[in-house]
């Protein structure tokens, strides 16, 4: 008798969960791109304020953006010679002040991600063709990766303000501790989410792995992989194009799957992905698809009812490893993915009213 009390307690409390999130629990989410406005319920930090500089491990150990940007003459005025720093370092805009040659030569052809995978092989090529050093800042495969490895490869440049470890779990980050006077400021790795081992900030030489063992990225790392049947189905309810040199979203059917889930999750990675073609399910991924490189904490493109949410690893949406969620709630760090690897959601399978805890 006593469990059967149990039993209908839970029961009940469920339903008054339910009931909640199916009337007033509701926001409404935004509109993506002129698209109708949903209905979803979302929980956890919605107005989050960070504690530390949203640049975070970018910094760059006090150095700032200089670190990354050298404001007179690029890679040059870093202290490298032309002889040094190659034609690519001459060629490349943003005032970028971290030499990309040694990438650039290494990989004439383009670098290999996560090729022990049979089947989620990608090689990234730099362009559609042979890469000009001299127009090199106008392809999209060397500003959103290239760039990014120019710093984060400990085969090329271990000694660019490079840690090794994490930011966010040296500074404690990890188990929503901020940095402060009593932020347990480089506390040891076994007390956080992540485990014992620390979380390397290379990628490619120093991991021993290479780029084999790195998410793919590149040409054939494309929304038709992942969103294949969501583009062409138009039972998902998302209708989508290129804009501008760039995805959007220009339909959302109201109550399909896909309609469903952005109820709760704008897929802000989703409208990173860089075009090949007039043809959506082209556009595939590069670093910058997924990360946005000026703010590690914090994210403002959040559905309706959400002033802004946290984030961290300078995810490009909510991704919070402490945020609380419960049966009809999912994690923030797992929408994410979901917005690509959308058959692994619930919307897919048909549910209507799952939230998003950021």
């Amino acid at each position: 008798m006593r469990k059967l009390r149990k039993l209908l307690a839970f029961l009940a409390l469920a339903a008054g969960v339910m009931a909640g999130q199916t009337s007033a629990g509701k926001a409404g989410a935004k509109p993506m791109d002129g698209g109708t406005t949903f209905l979803g319920n979302i929980t956890g930090e919605l107005s989050y304020i960070p504690n530390y500089d949203v640049m975070g491990g970018h910094e760059n150990g006090g150095r700032g953006c200089a670190g990354c940007h050298s404001p007179h003459n690029g890679a040059k005025g870093n202290g490298g010679t032309q002889a040094g720093y190659g034609t690519y370092a001459v060629a490349q805009g943003g005032l970028w002040g971290q030499d990309t040659s040694a990438i650039m030569s290494s990989y004439t052809a383009g670098i290999t991600f996560n090729g022990n995978s049979t089947r989620h092989s990608s090689r990234l090529t730099w362009g559609t063709a042979a890469l000009n050093p001299m127009t090199a800042w106008s392809d999209r495969t060397y500003t959103g990766v290239a760039t990014c490895l120019s710093c984060h490869d400990g085969a090329v440049s271990s000694g660019a303000m490079m840690s090794g470890i994490s930011y966010e779990q040296m500074f404690g980050l990890l188990n929503g501790v901020g940095i402060g006077l009593n932020s347990n400021r480089n506390k040891s790795l076994s007390s956080t989410l992540y485990g014992n081992n620390s979380i390397p900030t290379f990628l490619g030489g120093s991991t021993g792995a290479g780029y084999n063992y790195q998410h793919p990225i590149g040409q054939n790392a494309n929304l038709g992989a992942v969103l294949g049947a969501v583009l062409t189905n138009s039972g998902f309810g998302l209708v989508s194009g290129i804009t501008g040199n760039k995805i959007s979203i220009t339909t959302l059917t109201p109550n399909s799957p896909y309609a469903n889930f952005v109820a709760t999750y704008i897929p802000s990675a989703v409208l990173a992905t860089v075009p090949q073609s007039g043809n959506a399910a082209d556009n595939f991924l590069v670093c910058t698809t997924c990360h946005n490189q000026h703010n590690m904490s914090v994210v403002k493109q959040v559905p309706a009812g959400a002033t802004q949410v946290r984030t961290v690893f300078f995810v490009r949406g909510g991704y919070n490893p402490g945020a609380p969620f419960d049966p009809t709630h999912e994690p923030s760090t797992m929408r994410f993915c979901e917005q690509c690897h959308f058959a692994m959601s619930a919307e897919y399978y048909g549910a209507v009213n799952i939230g998003t805890a950021y």
